[in-house]
Order: structure tokens, then sequence, then C-alpha cells
């Protein structure tokens, strides 16, 4: 049976989304995740369980030669999954990634490569005790997903107090790596990767970013408003470009994070072999013009051309909020979507109402909506008329 493997950990990875486009191509879809009873299974056509913490590669294949599944391409926006996707596909020699691949893995090997290239001089170390910058970022080098266990330290006392409350939780043998911390303006930039060469769609500048958590906080616009931003998004789009051109990087969807300060030095935060979440693929189709979830199962396939990518689209301003919550418990939201989706401005609302906070060590969103406007002055205006109906929710 010919299938396309969609990956997933933590009851994430888009499943939704791929297994809608697979099923408009006429494509089977096999989920692969660690939870039996995973919602995501009832939306693809056949679901194959693997502990990603306890068993290996090899393991999953019998599994799949076992079951009758021949994997003709695989989807995974998940971080953690990179070993397994690029394994997998050179296993079953499919398409996508490309010699250095096993490198975006990995946020250790990222710097590095950086840092030998002569693309970024931010400071990096993955021992603690031989951190003496700060204040500094520590973070998952490879098991990370919504910003979890993301700490801003300010000396080495708080540093090794982190690394102590890490290891309280049972997470002592989790692969940190701890980078200096950077001042300015925090700004995303999505777009795909052909043939060695990032191309973007859609630069964010993030103004109320939580520097504190390292959590995206308040709004985010889109087109960048400083101008120390917009050239911060040049210079890092060519940083990208040659990282990827070095790396042999192809049919791949990239999001980048980055930080620009008005001295004029910008250096990568972050890079993510996926599309940004949340709002961002709407975003993505009202600025871009291109579904990138139907971008990356192309990629996935081998199939993307640059003829998908027309012009920006005429919009003045787009932004949208992630509301978080901050306390352990449910979520309770007297509001329904199609309430946000009638105020004025709203292109598109998620409201999970139920949200389980279980763990404030990542970004726990049960809020989400995207708006439009002439300016940003009008952006925030319909910004607050949202928060102001949805004023009354409550963590139980």
């Amino acid at each position: 049976m010919k299938s396309v493997l969609i990956l997933s950990k933590w009851n994430a990875g888009a499943v939704a989304l791929a297994a809608e486009q697979l099923r408009a191509r006429g494509l089977r879809s096999v989920l692969i995740s660690e939870i039996p009873d995973t919602p995501h299974r009832d939306r693809c056509d056949d679901h194959v369980v693997v502990d990603w913490d306890g068993e290996n590669l090899s393991t999953l294949i019998t599994r799949l030669d076992r079951r009758g599944i021949v994997p003709m391409a695989v989807v995974n926006l998940i971080e953690p999954l990179l070993p397994w996707q690029g394994g997998l596909i050179r296993h079953y020699g499919l398409p996508g990634g490309g010699a250095g691949f096993d490198v975006l893995a990995s946020k250790t090997l990222v710097r590095e490569r950086m840092r030998d290239l002569g693309l970024s001089a931010i400071r990096f170390c993955g021992d603690p005790d031989e951190a003496d910058f700060f204040p500094a970022i520590v973070k998952p080098s490879r098991d990370s997903t919504a910003s979890r266990l993301v700490r801003r330290v300010n000396d080495l006392a708080e540093l090794r107090a982190y690394r102590d409350h890490v290891a309280a939780r049972g997470l002592g043998d989790t692969e940190m790596i701890t980078e200096e911390y950077l001042p300015g303006v925090e700004f995303s930039v999505d777009g795909p990767v052909v043939g060695g060469r990032f191309h973007p769609v859609l630069a964010v500048e993030k103004p109320d970013h939580d520097d504190v958590r390292h959590h995206d906080a308040g709004l985010r616009v889109h087109p960048p408003q400083r101008d120390h931003v917009r050239d911060g998004v040049r210079v890092l789009t060519g940083m990208i470009s040659t990282l990827c051109s070095d790396l042999g990087l192809d049919q791949l969807w990239l999001h980048v994070e980055g930080r620009a300060d008005e001295d004029g030095r910008t250096e990568l935060v972050e890079i993510n072999p996926r599309f940004g979440g949340g709002m961002y693929p709407t975003a993505i189709q009202e600025i871009g013009g291109i579904d990138p979830a139907e971008a990356v199962v192309a990629m996935s396939l081998g199939e993307f051309t640059l003829d998908r990518l027309g012009p920006p689209r005429d919009r003045a301003v787009i932004g949208w909020v992630d509301v978080e919550a901050d306390e352990v418990g449910r979520v309770e939201i007297g509001v329904t979507e199609d309430e946000l989706r009638e105020l004025p401005g709203v292109i598109e609302a998620v409201v999970v109402d139920g949200y389980q906070v279980t763990d404030l060590e990542q970004e726990n969103y049960f809020l989400r909506f995207a708006i439009t406007a002439d300016s940003v002055e009008q952006l925030r205006a319909r910004v607050a008329d949202v928060l102001g109906v949805v004023d009354g929710w409550r963590v139980t």
C-alpha cells in the first residue's frame, strides 16, 4: 500500500491540515504517533503507534513492513522528529531534506555551522558551567516545541538553578544549549527552500514579544514597521540562503526567527523546518497567496516549484494575537469562533474552550485571532475590541 506518513508527537504536527491535503490528492495517509487514542487518528486512513523516546527507527520500519505500508513520502512539522524523518527518507529513498538535513535537528549544530560560515558571532555553549555571557537564553537543543523549557537567565547562579529545576522535573538528561541573549526586536520570516535558496513570503515583527519567558505575546504585525527590523529581515534572509546552500537543502519550508537592533546587528534566534503555528498559515495565505500545508505536502513529494509563488497580495496591515493562560487548570471562555469572526477586521479565530493547562514550562494558547486593518493604530484598536469581547475567560 503506497502511503504518505504523517509524523506527530504530543498531538501536534498539523495532522488535520496535512491529511486534508493528501485526501484532496487521492493519497493514503498514515499517522505515526506515540498516542494510541490520539484524536487525530480518525483524520487519517491508518495509524501506527511508536514510542518516540523508547523505540528506534528500525522498530518503526519493521512495524511498517509487517503492515504492508510502503511510504512514498513523509510529512513532518515537529522538530524533535527530524532524525526520524531523515532516517525514513534515506531508508526508503524518498524526496525531501538534503545532505545537511540532520543539522537542523540540533540548535547546537546550527549554531556551529553558522559560526563556521561566518554568518553569526553569537556566543553559545552546551555546558552551563562554561557560560560567561549574560543575560543568556537556555533551551533544549533538540527536544523542543512551543517554547518548552525556554528560560532567560541573568547570571551563572540563575543558570545553575534552572538546570537543577529541569533535573528535578525528571528532565535532567535533556540536551540543552545556552545562548547569548540578543537585544533588539524579534521578528520571523516564513518561506520555502528550493535548490538551496530561501524564498521569504511572510515577514512578521513582534513588538510585544515576551522577552522573559521568550513566548510570543501580544500583537504580531506584517509588514514589519521599523526600519531596522525591515533591514534585519533582508539580512537574515541572505544568511539563511547561504546556510541552506551549504547544507544542500531542497524542498523544505522554513520558519525562521531573528532579532535586529538599532545598531544594525541581526542574528538568528531559531530555525524551524516547518511553517509557523497558530495564525501563521492564515497570514501566509492572506499575504503570500499560498497554502503552506499544501506546499509542505508538495515538498514531501518532491513536486514544489517556485511558480506557485505569486506577488504579495495587497493588504495594508495584517496582525494576530495568541492569548495564553498563565496558571494550571481548565480554561473556560464564553465566546465562539463565529462570534469573533463577525467583529470588524477579523479574518480567522480559533477558540479552545476547555483547554487544559498542565505545564507552565511551555506556551499555552487557548485563543488565537487574525485581523486586517489600514494601519497599526487601527489594528490595535480592533485587537482591543476582540479582547474586550472575550474578557470573561477564566481558569478553573
